[in-house]
């Protein structure tokens, strides 16, 4: 069977199908509310910081509830969580246009976006556990590596067209973004899976979440994994940062409109990267270790970076995000396949839970930090530096047998 048919049969399989589906019409809403929220916030306040507030507003939930959320997913029952999220969101998003109507306080729409990204902390480890559910064993790196791809390339359309909308629309944008949540639990209702609930009492939820963590730090290939990737992934938020000012600075001359349009040419091709990989690429690579694959797939990602510090012309800035794109898939479904295949299934969402938000955490201070350092010392070095680190943490990667020989 080849690449191209299998990625087909996984979208055909109906469940899988329907699970994939949902999936894209959610992540397409979520730049809509990000966006729309900045544009309210800007154009009500022309507060800077009020403005950025709503970037933290709509992502830093995932770091403060992601441990709680897997527990609630875990015990809901994977798909039920979903479709749960989706109608929470739905009322959600659809909230805020109308309390900026009635001309609430600025507070009152933050407070619904914020819970509605909550309730993405619940629905994003449920869906990671739901995957292996609804394909086989054999199918898991497939459907794993088609779903990121189609999520990183449904993320930079839906910015385009949150943009337009927004621009359009105004705050009226966010019915289109609620109205995605909708379309997202009709699919997921398609998805059939036998599930149990499991009884939770409010004040055991801290317990329930510490008994993922334990089971993630007590599993020796787990902990050494989750680790490992931590340490590899600091270069990502240092690129995602620092990325819009190297494109500004050194191939746009300054210039707002034309840095603007290859940061977009930039994002393009990482998304058709990301595709590629995930389509032909990582189902060609699927009798390789997945220890082994994730070691290649971090160095290679060290090493694009190293060569986007040293480009010197746009042209070849844009190959080597594309090869970034193609690269981040390879580690990435190494690592959720293991997460998926070492996890009991009771406890999946859970430990998917509190790997997004030790990410996340682990993410934020790097991000402050390669902004306060990009005043002293130039973008290409840090992400030179950003690129090295990867590099050197996967060698040293190489030589720990628990890490390199997983199968």
């Amino acid at each position: 069977m080849s690449t191209r048919t299998s990625a087909v049969a996984l979208i055909r399989s109906p469940n899988f199908g329907a699970l994939w589906l949902a999936q894209i019409a959610s992540r397409f809403g979520d730049p809509i509310t990000l966006i729309a929220l900045t544009y309210v916030s800007y154009v009500r306040t022309h507060s800077v910081l009020i403005t950025a507030l709503a970037v933290v507003m709509a992502t830093i939930p995932n770091a403060l509830f992601g441990v709680f959320g897997g527990v609630l997913a875990d015990a809901a029952g994977h798909r039920r969580a979903m479709i749960i999220c989706d109608l929470a969101r739905f009322a959600l998003v659809g909230s805020v246009p109308i309390t900026l109507v009635l001309g609430f306080p600025l507070l009152i729409p933050y407070a619904l976006v914020f819970a509605a990204a909550a309730c993405g902390a619940i629905f994003n480890p449920a869906r990671l556990a739901l995957v292996p559910r609804v394909v086989s064993a054999q199918e898991l790196p497939s459907a794993n590596a088609l779903t990121y791809s189609s999520d990183r390339a449904v993320e930079v359309l839906g910015a385009l067209a949150a943009g337009l909308l927004v621009a359009s629309l105004g705050e009226r944008a966010f019915y289109i973004d609620a109205l995605t949540f909708l379309v997202s639990a009709a699919l997921l209702l398609r998805v059939r899976v036998d599930e149990q609930r499991q009884a939770l009492v409010l004040g055991a939820i801290p317990d329930e979440a510490l008994r993922g963590l334990r089971f993630l730090w007590r599993h020796a290939v787990l902990r050494a994994n989750t680790l490992f990737s931590l340490a590899c992934q600091l270069s990502l938020p240092v690129v995602a940062s620092l990325a819009p000012s190297l494109i500004f600075q050194r191939f746009a001359a300054g210039s707002a409109e034309t840095g603007a349009s290859e940061f977009g040419i930039a994002e393009g091709a990482i998304a058709a990267g990301a595709v590629a990989s995930g389509l032909f690429i990582v189902p060609a690579l699927a009798r390789i270790p997945k220890g082994r694959l994730l070691l290649v797939g971090f160095a290679a990602y060290g090493v694009v970076l190293i060569a986007l510090a040293a480009a010197p012309t746009f042209e070849i800035a844009v190959v080597l995000f594309a090869l970034g794109g193609v690269v981040n898939v390879l580690f990435y479904v190494s690592n959720v396949t293991i997460s998926q295949e070492l996890t009991p299934p009771d406890l999946q969402a859970r430990v998917f839970g509190a790997r997004i938000a030790l990410l996340n955490l682990s993410w934020l201070p790097v991000i402050v930090a390669s902004g306060a350092l990009a005043d002293l010392v130039s973008v290409p070095v840090l992400i030179a530096v950003a690129g090295g680190v990867t590099l050197a943490c996967a060698a040293v990667g190489a030589f720990i047998p628990i890490v390199r020989d997983v199968a």
